[in-house]
């Protein structure tokens, strides 16, 4: 398979699978926490260009809602987490059967639908006769999300908005600062009265600055439910608009392709 990656002439196709099978081997391990799987969720939609459904986040978001009167995890959240990180008992045999159930049927379908929004772009680059042995492409050596230096920065913005958020944010100061970071971080695509009534309403105030533990969890709730759609939504719109720039350690040809 090493050998397969080093001649790739098309590396941004090549980056973008083995940047969800990395994902991919992440959500079969398992998560040590919540916010693990909300920061797992947010580099989902960089690296799968936007594609994954929409049904996906609504599901996610109800597995931060609440818990059930047991004091338990949701099913589905409890599945994803390990073994130390869960409050609930599961068979392991089942979990795992889940884990690779979703891998198929979530990033499976994901990866195809990136893969085909990214082959009309992908740039074919031949290496200089006498170059050696091993591409200037390699899709090992490519720093840029498919190559992709805005979905690389697109990516900053995601972490660094959703760590904001889950940590907590001081004051309604640094709620009109944390929501310039917003807009950038999910391309524009929440509404445009989202940031408004961050600041305005009481209850969101709080939930946003609060030390609390019940407003801790709150404000995961709120990052399912409004942040890591929006931010797959952003990256969607991106997608069509970013253009490839390799990390070549030699110079070669492009030979752009229909």
């Amino acid at each position: 398979m090493t050998e397969d990656v080093l001649e790739s002439h098309r590396p941004a196709l090549k980056k973008l699978a083995l940047d969800i099978q990395g994902l991919r081997n992440e959500l079969l391990a398992g998560f040590g926490s919540r916010r693990e799987v909300l920061e797992w969720s947010q580099r989902l939609t960089v690296r799968t260009l936007g594609e994954i459904r929409t049904s996906w986040y609504l599901e996610l978001g109800r597995q931060y809602r609440g818990v059930p009167s047991s004091g338990d995890e949701r099913a589905l959240m409890a599945a994803l987490l390990t073994p130390a990180a869960r409050s609930r008992e599961l068979d392991s045999v089942a979990v795992d059967a889940l884990r690779e159930r979703l891998a198929a049927v979530l990033l499976g379908p994901a990866e195809h639908r990136a893969l085909r929004r990214l082959r009309k772009d992908a740039t074919e680059y031949v290496d200089e006769t006498g170059d050696g042995d091993q591409s200037g492409h390699d899709p090992l050596k490519q720093r840029y999300i498919a190559m992709r230096p805005a979905l690389d920065e697109l990516d900053t913005y995601q972490k660094r908005v959703l760590t904001e958020c889950v940590d907590g944010l001081e004051d309604r100061s640094q709620i009109l600062e944390w929501g310039d970071d917003l807009e950038l971080a999910t391309h524009g695509e929440l509404d445009d009265d989202f940031l408004e009534r961050c600041y305005r309403e009481p209850s969101t105030v709080t939930m946003l600055t609060s030390s609390r533990e019940d407003q801790k969890r709150a404000r995961e709730l709120f990052a399912a439910t409004y942040l890591i759609p929006a931010f797959n939504s952003g990256v969607r719109d991106l997608t069509g608009r970013a253009k490839e720039m390799p990390d070549a350690e030699k110079s070669t040809k492009e030979v752009h392709l229909a």
